[in-house]
């Protein structure tokens, strides 16, 4: 019984650590089309909302749990919108739309040339690749927060990408600041 134990232990250990490298390796990829990436370590749990909260906290993004709370959208689609200060929950699609959705937007407002496009395919194939990797992972949680670019006085939204396993926050800051 004592060797059963031991083996489901470093069987669950091995697991882990490999969701966290798979974690890291996502996170690689995607912080080479990021405009900033950072990582911010909080306590490790399965609650998304607790453990944004202790970031958000962390980070000195809010002042206060009241503040949060008050700002916490869930898993609803206005902690994405520009100008905004909600918190909230994601999904892998709604990570995955952010992410594509920046590169999209960044190849509308280029020239367009040539080494544009080939620009926007390589990172258009890392966040893919990148996004592939992490669906398998049932610990990662993604988290949105206001702790991203400010342009013209507006607050840009934020990826959190979620190890719940070691409590590592990586934040993906896709677009950068400036009018």
């Amino acid at each position: 019984m004592f060797t059963l134990i031991l083996l489901l232990s470093a069987s669950s250990f091995a697991k882990s650590d490999y969701n966290s490298r798979t974690i890291e390796q996502a996170v690689a990829q995607l912080s080479q089309i990021a405009q900033e990436t950072r990582v911010t370590q909080v306590q490790p749990s399965t609650d998304v909302k607790g453990m944004v909260r202790e970031f958000a906290l962390a980070a000195g993004e809010v002042e206060s749990a009241e503040e949060f709370e008050a700002s916490w959208q869930g898993d609803n689609a206005a902690a994405w919108q520009g100008d905004s200060t909600n918190w909230g929950s994601s999904d892998l699609k709604g990570a995955s739309e952010y992410v594509l959705s920046v590169l999209e937007q960044n190849l509308e407002y280029s020239e367009q040339t040539t080494e544009d496009k080939v620009a926007f395919s390589e990172a258009y194939l890392k966040a893919q690749n990148a996004f592939s990797l992490l669906r398998h992972i049932k610990t990662v949680k993604y988290g949105v927060g206001p702790v991203g670019a400010v342009q013209c006085g507006f607050q840009f939204a934020a990826l959190l990408v979620i190890d719940s396993e070691t409590g590592k926050v990586y934040t993906i800051i896709m677009e950068g600041s400036g009018c």
